[in-house]
């Protein structure tokens, strides 16, 4: 197994047949050949990409697929029910699922060009929202600033290029052999159905290339990591031998089932009454401090990038959580990695460019300004403001938005002392009338005014609190 290794090129002997690949170790440059019997592709919605590498000339076997997925907070799922609504406004599937105290809802389905970017458009986390205000109570509001992650996925749909013409596209999986160079590829599929793939696939490989000895696949005997041994009861034995807590002890049982005790092994006291060992990574999670020593020696994780995304989810769950969260997680595999302060720093400004791009309660800067558009009025201003839709403005919405719209205040201490401009009395909440009041009265050399009047077209005529009839808002 080679991790961070991505295939550049097919070796072939001098009848064309595939003996191997040439590789690139993406974390050192090193280019190196592995030399093999059989060679199969199995790259996901990526895998016409190494089919090109074959042939560049190949028919395409995967028709991608991308789907929105956002997270909310838990309240909006009852714990342990689901839902599935497969007749939405466009007639697309809807679900909603109760994950990891959250509730994820998904998912929209577009077509277009496989990538590996996070961040999904705004109109799709827009539209998943108005689908849900069909199923919650008007009593409660569904608001765009309680998504706390959004992410795009892409499902291989995939087709046999050697099928006959005008076969269906699957929503299966395909396995399928190029016969010139005797490369097996499958695609397409589900999570659900990985053990049904590898056998599939398994059972493909020794047939075509006779390996008498091999035997049948055998991924439906195997268990995975940690399983071996593991009960039900395996959290409450966390609990009662190390002293972690409920949430913790659960969630270290589900994610390494017998090792979850080595890693307890590692935990330090807390110092208080409970729990008594294992600090947290980060408060409102259940992720311990030492997991991040463990996972780096015995589970081939050596970014900041991934412990945030595909080892933890925090990304995945809470966008701003993540961000906040990575310098710590940059220091702990620092330690545990040796790595010198100019990698730690590279390391840790590669994670967080990543979770950028990740949907979360504020739009990106380019779904901003598409929101900013239409606002005409102070007070249709004053309502992209406040996010959380409490008729207020605190100072992480007022500095979220700035940071959104490219309106650079230098430091988070000039943010502040702008912010205290339009908070007249001090109570951490800007309310409407103080904000229109704070518009007519700042001059042109307020530089949060002078930002927002490069960036917006206001209407005098629609708004009625003085500006003049340029609608740039100075006098």
């Amino acid at each position: 197994m080679a991790n961070y290794v991505e295939m550049i090129d097919l070796l072939k002997d001098e009848n064309g047949k595939a003996t191997g690949i040439k590789c690139r170790d993406k974390v050192s440059g090193e280019e190196f050949e592995v030399h093999a019997k059989a060679v199969v592709f199995a790259g996901g919605p990526f895998t016409d990409h190494l089919r090109k590498l074959e042939n560049a000339e190949c028919k395409p076997a995967v028709n991608a697929a991308a789907g929105t997925h956002i997270v909310l907070p838990g309240y909006y799922c009852p714990g342990g029910i689901g839902m599935l609504d497969i007749n939405t406004s466009d007639g697309r599937f809807l679900f909603f699922l109760p994950w990891q105290g959250y509730t994820l809802v998904g998912t929209t389905d577009r077509k277009g060009p496989v990538t590996s970017y996070h961040g999904p458009p705004e109109e799709e986390i827009n539209w998943i929202l108005n689908e849900v205000k069909k199923y919650i109570s008007d009593e409660v509001k569904v608001r765009r600033a309680d998504v706390l992650s959004a992410w795009q996925g892409f499902r291989p749909l995939a087709s046999d290029p050697n099928a006959l013409p005008g076969a269906p596209i699957s929503r299966d999986h395909i396995v399928s052999v190029n016969p010139e160079t005797n490369v097996t590829f499958i695609t397409g599929g589900k999570w659900v159905t990985y053990r049904e793939m590898a056998e599939d696939v398994i059972d493909k490989v020794i047939d075509l290339h006779k390996f008498e000895k091999a035997g049948p696949c055998m991924t439906d005997k195997l268990r995975l990591r940690g399983g071996e041994g593991f009960t039900r009861n395996v959290p409450i034995q966390l609990v009662q031998s190390y002293g972690v807590s409920e949430d913790t002890a659960k969630h270290l049982a589900r994610t390494y089932g017998m090792h979850a005790f080595e890693v307890c092994e590692l935990a330090e006291p807390t110092t208080k009454k409970w729990p008594r060992f294992g600090n947290f990574l980060l408060e409102g999670f259940p992720y311990l401090e030492c997991e991040i020593a463990y996972v780096c020696k015995n589970e081939m994780v050596c970014t900041v990038t991934d412990m945030l995304t595909t080892r933890t989810r925090i990304a995945y769950l809470n966008k701003d959580a993540a961000l906040a969260v990575a310098p710590k997680v940059a220091d702990l595999m620092a330690k545990a990695m040796g790595w010198s302060r100019k990698e730690k720093a590279r390391q840790l400004k590669e994670a967080e460019d990543v979770v950028k791009t990740f949907g979360g309660p504020f739009p990106t800067k380019e779904g901003m300004e598409q929101r900013f558009q239409s606002v005409v009025g102070v007070r249709q201003l004053f309502n992209q403001f406040d996010a959380q839709g409490n008729g207020y403005i605190d100072f992480v919405e007022f500095k979220d938005c700035l940071d959104a719209l490219g309106v650079n205040l230098g430091s988070d201490k000039a943010a502040k002392n702008a912010f205290k401009k339009l908070d007249k009395n001090g109570d951490g909440k800007v309310f409407e009338e103080e904000f229109i009041q704070w518009w007519k009265t700042s001059s042109k050399s307020d530089k949060v005014k002078a930002g927002l009047g490069d960036k917006l077209k206001l209407s005098a005529d629609k708004m009625g609190t003085g500006l003049n009839s340029r609608g740039t808002g100075f006098g």
